[in-house]
Formats: C-alpha cells, sequence, structure tokens
C-alpha cells in the first residue's frame, strides 16, 4: 500500500489506494470461500500447502513486475524502530486513524472469527457454507474505490465517519435476527456482512490515505503503525468474540461488533481542536 501511494498523484491517491485496497480486500474475503471448500473436501493442510505456493508465486510477481524504489531515509534498523515511537506521539491524526480502525477491526473479527462456530450450531452448516459468506462480504469490499473517490473529493474524514457508522449499523441489524426464520436469519447475516465490510473497508482506505499525507518520507512507518492497530484490534476481536460466543452466545458477539463500531465512530467525531 506505501507503494501504491508513491506511486499515485497526490490528487489522486485516494482512488488509487482503493483500487489496491479492492484487490488485497477481495483476497482476504474470498480466501474463506476457498479455504472452506478445500478445507472440507481435502482437508486443511491442503490449504495451508495451497497458500504457500500462492505466496512464492506472489513473491516472484513482485520481484520482476514492481518498479525500483528508492529509500526515502538512510536510517540505521534501530534508528528506524525508534522513530515508529516518534512519529506515534508526534501526529495525533495517525494515533486516531489507528485507534479507531483498530475497533472496527475487533468487530469485525469477532464476526468472522465465530461465524463457522455458530453456522454449526445452529444451522448444523459446515465450513464450505461458512465459507461461503465471505462472497458477500466480498460484495462489500468492491466500496474500497468508491471510498477512495469519495475521500479524494470530500475529505476523509467524512467517508471515515460514514464507514464507521455503516459498520455499526449493520452489526446492529443481525440483533434482529433472532425474531426471523432461519432462512431469513441467513440472508440477514449475509446482506450485514456486505454492509459492514463496506463500511470497514471504506474507513480504511479513508485512513489510509489520510495517514499516507501525514509525512510523505515515512509512509512506510505511517503504514506499520495504522496495521498494528488493525491487527491488534484482529487479534483482540477473535479473542473477545470467542469468549463472548462461550458466555452469551451469538448475541454476545454482535453486542461486542456493535459496541466497538460505535466506540470508533465516537474517535471520529470527538476531532480535537489543534491536533495535527
Amino acid at each position: 500500500m506505501p507503494a501504491a501511494a508513491i506511486l499515485a498523484p497526490a490528487a489522486q491517491r485516494g482512488r488509487i489506494v482503493g483500487t489496491v485496497m479492492t484487490g488485497l480486500l477481495l483476497g482476504i474475503l474470498l480466501s474463506r470461500v476457498v479455504s472452506g471448500f478445500v478445507a472440507e473436501h481435502f482437508g486443511w493442510r491442503t490449504m495451508y500447502v495451497t497458500a504457500a505456493a500462492a505466496i512464492a508465486l506472489t513473491g516472484l510477481a513482485a520481484w520482476r513486475g514492481l518498479p525500483r524504489f528508492r529509500p526515502t531515509t538512510q536510517l540505521a534498523y534501530g534508528a528506524l524502530m525508534h522513530s515508529l515511537l516518534v512519529l506515534w506521539r508526534r501526529h495525533a491524526a495517525l494515533r486516531r486513524a489507528a485507534w479507531a480502525q483498530g475497533l472496527l477491526s475487533v468487530g469485525f473479527s469477532a464476526f468472522w472469527s465465530t461465524l463457522a462456530v455458530m453456522l454449526h450450531a445452529s444451522f448444523h452448516l459446515g465450513s464450505a457454507a461458512a465459507g461461503a459468506f465471505g462472497l458477500a462480504g466480498a460484495a462489500g469490499a468492491l466500496a474500497a474505490p468508491l471510498a477512495g473517490r469519495l475521500a479524494d473529493r470530500k475529505g476523509p474524514e467524512r467517508v471515515m465517519r460514514l464507514g464507521a457508522g455503516l459498520a455499526a449499523l449493520s452489526f446492529a441489524l443481525l440483533g434482529l435476527a433472532v425474531l426471523l426464520p432461519a432462512t431469513a436469519q441467513l440472508a440477514l447475516i449475509a446482506l450485514a456482512a456486505a454492509g459492514f465490510d463496506f463500511g470497514i473497508q471504506a474507513a480504511l482506505v479513508a485512513h489510509q490515505t489520510q495517514v499516507y499525507g501525514i509525512e510523505p518520507a515515512a509512509r512506510s512507518r505511517l503504514n506499520a503503525l495504522l496495521f498494528t492497530g488493525v491487527f491488534i484490534g484482529m487479534a483482540t476481536g477473535a479473542a473477545l468474540g470467542s469468549l463472548a460466543l462461550a458466555q452469551w452466545g451469538w448475541t454476545g458477539v454482535i453486542a461486542l461488533a456493535t459496541a466497538a463500531s460505535l466506540t470508533a465512530l465516537l474517535v471520529r467525531l470527538t476531532q480535537r481542536t489543534g491536533t495535527a
């Protein structure tokens, strides 16, 4: 992603970052479909071997196809790592982006990490069926280019708030599933998955567009800090989602995801005067 931001003209950075993010997000979400099918028919070890081969081919393609980049800094590795702390302290916008996107990732991971267990327990569906819900999420991922264009035209802040609000609304709607028959529940889950994936990915593209413009010479390090927040959120969401499912069932997972998304929206709404 930092490479895409470096190659993109400033006025089109949001659109180009959004386009590249589409490929990344479709890969993440469609991998659920592929892995569910492969695991059910050929075993989970086959999926790991396939993934290793795919990564090797991706590395070869990147080596052959990506242009050469000149380093933007000559700092030694230790100094680079220390500069991450400096950047974190210096830029309030970076901290808010990492917090907000990390909270959205809590809800995202809590849902996807527990979905297969819930579907098996409540609907007697296997891993292939659970993975198929990734198709709904993939539809949401197509929001990335649109979000990038909106961020270029209207500014990233509005897109961040709309994305967080849509995620919170989509998760909250899942609370109505218990009032519906089984078929309608599954349809609502698919619809909500498309909705919150749309919102979360739109917010991510907007956050990246904003963060990459903070300090161009440090885009890779800024990206590292932003995604540290994302992956901490992912890991936390998986852990808390499992606990919520064990203690309070699927309703607990939905409550967790909704609360995390609303908190992310609150972070974006509480703009402090005089911060970077």
